[in-house]
């Protein structure tokens, strides 16, 4: 496990599991995106005897439950479907709930009745931000796992230990303007983010055209672009209100220094359209056309 800050809990739970002592639902709580939810796909491994290079989506003993895609809740249906398979006959099986402060009123009691009395070998993991907002009856019948925030000397480890960065882990990505961090690993991690922004200024100077410019993007995960910018314009917008020139603003001199406050909230209001927009789209060419408009159209305004 790369998190090494949660090396304590994962340990904990497999010491749980070795005795014959992991609790019917366990509760993984703490800050949002400091890997709660990697913790508990460790565990759920370690529980089914899983091979740590297997995908728990590949085992029918394991069951995902998450907020629906086009919904803010996890809904009622959801956990009653659960019903309809978890009393199938099996040695061990694990349903992990994430993020359950998404559970209205309806599902929650709902998912409390399968809770009391489970069948026999079955665990809930269940990860959560809020624990103020899990109902009292499942609080009583579970177990909580209080995970700790990353430390300031895990975050170099950890990057390094990472082919690209993970952009949706904000809390360890927050440390990046920290002088704890290497240069070599700002340059190593957004090397991808530092060639795009390369190609945009290339395009607004008329050296490059922007349909070459879409199709040579156009390759990567169109998703990962677009938060890498968005953390990007963020960090920087941080920098310019807090009138404090981090590590981060410092290693990457590109188009958007140019931009003031305005700027950067427009195009990151644009990008937000953009990537709420994928699925409707589903041309990354397209896309990639579309952003490159608006940080031309954005350098050219006075």
């Amino acid at each position: 496990m790369n998190q090494n800050w949660l090396l304590e809990n994962l340990n904990y739970a497999k010491g749980l599991i070795d005795e014959n002592a992991l609790p019917n639902c366990l509760i993984i709580t703490g800050n949002k995106s400091i890997g709660k939810n990697d913790l508990a796909d460790e565990i759920s491994k370690y529980y089914l005897d899983r091979n740590s290079k297997l995908l728990l989506s590949d085992n029918s003993n394991y069951k995902l439950i998450k907020a629906e895609a086009d919904s803010k809740v996890i809904k009622v249906d959801q956990i009653r479907d659960l019903l309809d398979k978890i009393y199938l006959k099996s040695d061990k099986r694990v349903i992990c709930i994430q993020d359950a402060e998404k559970l209205n009123i309806n599902s929650a009691n709902s998912l409390l009745k399968i809770i009391e009395e489970p069948p026999l070998g079955t665990k809930f993991i269940i990860t959560t931000s809020k624990i103020s907002s899990i109902i009292p009856t499942i609080l009583s019948r579970s177990t909580v796992l209080k995970c700790a925030n990353p430390h300031k000397n895990d975050v170099n480890t950890y990057l390094n230990s990472l082919d690209s960065v993970d952009i949706d882990n904000y809390y360890v990505l927050s440390n990046l303007n920290s002088n704890d961090v290497s240069s070599s690993t700002y340059k190593d991690k957004f090397s991808l983010i530092n060639d795009f922004f390369y190609g945009i200024e290339d395009v607004i100077s008329s050296s490059d055209n922007i349909i070459n410019f879409s199709k040579k993007f156009s390759v990567y995960n169109i998703e990962q672009i677009l938060n890498m910018l968005l953390f990007v314009i963020i960090s920087f917008q941080k920098a310019k209100i807090l009138n404090n020139n981090t590590k981060f603003y410092k290693e990457n001199d590109n188009i958007i220094k140019q931009f003031n406050t305005e700027k950067l909230n427009f195009i990151y209001d644009k990008l937000i359209d953009i990537k709420k927009n994928i699925d409707i789209i589903q041309n990354n060419e397209t896309i990639l056309f579309s952003i490159c408009l608006h940080f031309k159209k954005l350098s050219k305004a006075a």
